[in-house]
């Protein structure tokens, strides 16, 4: 009946979002072209020094990522979670070196121990349901392991492909009267795709396989502004180059 632990994580932009202006270079360029163009033909190449961005294309910059902030709230007693308090743990990946700077020690605690109370519950409900059964080792410490310089890699991707879903986005508004080809799904073919697997292995972050890149916690989401939240159906996620509910300051959203 109540909430037992809670996950928050901030994506800060550097600066807010603004689409190309009207006889821009951009707006010129993108006229003259008079079609959308895929994620391969619009991304940059994804180097070290650029995982998070900024994310400049046909000289426009779509997106630039300063920071990613993971927030804990674990209940403590019979207290519900107060989300006004300080979290029970705050965790950050740093953007201001060449590579990431993970510190996450504290939230992967956190995470464990609200873990613990989920399972608590679940073997006194078990209990209930079925009291002949021994649900005890639902009871057995959690010890999983996060992998965060993954997760930093699938969000590296995120960035590109949010990048990738603004532009579309605003295309469609500004010449959706023009005649253009159709993009179907423009980043689900990984041969098309700046090699971010490049960048992250001249680091210490290297995924194997994209399917493992797919974290849930990767789910996050970018906000148009550096201090607000938004709604993690504006993600641009992989696989997909859905731009609905984007912010851009082409519309009302």
């Amino acid at each position: 009946e109540e909430l037992l632990l809670i996950l928050m994580i901030l994506v800060k932009e550097r600066k807010k979002y603004a689409s190309p202006a009207a006889n821009s270079v951009t707006w010129n360029q993108t006229r003259e072209e008079g079609s959308v163009r895929t994620y391969s033909e619009f991304a940059p190449e994804c180097t070290s020094d650029k995982l998070f961005g900024p994310v400049i294309a046909m000289g426009h910059e779509w997106i630039d990522i300063e920071s990613v902030d993971y927030f804990v709230w674990v209940k403590s007693g019979d207290q519900r979670i107060d989300l006004a308090a300080p979290p029970t743990a705050h965790g950050v990946i740093s953007l201001q070196t060449l590579f990431p700077n993970i510190d996450m020690d504290n939230v992967t605690d956190a995470l464990n121990h609200g873990l613990d109370l989920v399972k608590a519950t679940m073997s006194s409900t078990l209990d209930l349901i079925e009291p002949s059964v021994n649900h005890r080792h639902l009871l057995t410490p959690s010890a999983l392991t996060f992998n965060w310089e993954l997760d930093s890699s699938s969000m590296s991707v995120a960035v590109y492909e949010t990048a990738h879903a603004r532009y579309c986005d605003w295309y469609r508004r500004q010449f959706s009267g023009m005649k253009r080809r159709r993009v179907d799904n423009p980043t689900t073919d990984e041969n098309t795709r700046p090699s971010i697997r490049r960048a992250l292995s001249s680091g210490h972050v290297q995924a194997d396989n994209q399917e493992n890149a797919k974290s849930s916690i990767s789910s996050a989401y970018v906000s148009d502004t550096s201090d607000e939240t938004v709604s993690s159906s504006e993600l641009a996620t992989p696989g997909t180059e859905s731009s609905s509910g984007l912010s851009s300051d082409d519309s009302n959203v």
